[in-house]
């Protein structure tokens, strides 16, 4: 599957999961945002970055990348997220397991590997 088919699979779950949970979602227009979601509820504004978290077989790891990468033929970049780009990371892994957290509660800033105990706690059904 494709890094774009994997980030839609993530959005339409991370729209389901809120929408489900009674929250109003609003979708910006374009990909010029460092959010991808915007979720309101009891009047409470959250801006919502979705990752997909894949399979690591070397690290036996979901591990989600904490940056936006693209390119063309003569360059690539690289861009890391900043500590008030968003407000909350909401990470799909491949097996279906959802987890939200809150970006400024987590000291990382490069990948996640989604399944540490740490972590256990920010699963969302």
């Amino acid at each position: 599957m494709k890094p774009k088919e994997k980030g839609d699979i993530a959005a339409a779950n991370a729209i389901s999961y809120f929408m489900m949970n009674g929250y109003e979602v609003c979708l910006p227009i374009g990909d010029k945002r460092p959010y991808d979601l915007i979720v309101e509820t009891g009047g409470k504004l959250s801006r919502v970055q979705v990752k997909y978290a894949g399979w690591y077989i070397g690290d036996k790891k979901h591990k989600a990348a904490l940056r936006t990468m693209g390119g063309n033929k003569s360059s690539y970049t690289v861009k890391k997220y900043k500590d008030d780009d968003f407000d909350l990371l909401f990470v799909y892994l491949e097996n279906g397991r959802k987890f939200i957290l809150p970006w400024r509660d987590l000291n990382i800033r490069n990948s996640l590997a989604i399944e540490a105990s740490k972590y256990a706690s920010y699963e969302v059904k």
